[in-house]
């Protein structure tokens, strides 16, 4: 709202001014309040908009805010951008791996003493000795 400016854009500043900081002269900016007083002083177009943004702080000021609860506040700064990442010591940090490693190999003999006798029989073990190796007697039956 300087002197080379156009009386609109005086106004389109001052308009993003009121939407910013409400119609209250007091929460304005202090380098750029006195030139808002003065537009407000020389235009019926910014007093009307500064009355227009004073019945909506009126509104807001009249709404009831209720605290959000502390579970939600938790959440919302736990995922906040440049939020502290919790501790882990080094124990910690070690441990996990390692119960996967354990796990994983339990299962892999687990697994394996399960699956070892039923060994699959491959076409270059198909003669009758390497299936009666593999799988054990089997009785004949006759057709």
């Amino acid at each position: 709202m300087t002197g080379n400016q156009t009386e609109r854009e005086a106004l389109a500043q001052f308009e993003a001014l009121l939407g910013a900081y409400g119609a209250e002269p007091r929460r304005w900016p202090a380098d750029r309040r006195a030139a808002a007083e003065a537009l407000l002083a020389r235009s019926p177009v910014a007093l009307a908009m500064k009355a227009e943004a004073a019945r909506l702080d009126s509104l807001i000021d009249g709404a009831g805010v209720e605290p959000a609860p502390a579970h939600l506040v938790g959440r919302v700064l736990a995922a906040a951008p440049g939020a502290a990442a919790p501790k882990r010591s080094w124990l910690g940090g070690l441990l996990r791996p390692a119960a996967g490693l354990a796990f994983a190999a339990l299962l892999g003999l687990g697994l394996g003493g399960v699956i070892s006798p039923f060994a699959v029989v491959t076409s270059d073990m198909a003669d009758s000795d390497s299936v009666m190796l593999a799988i054990g007697d089997v009785p004949e039956v006759e057709p």
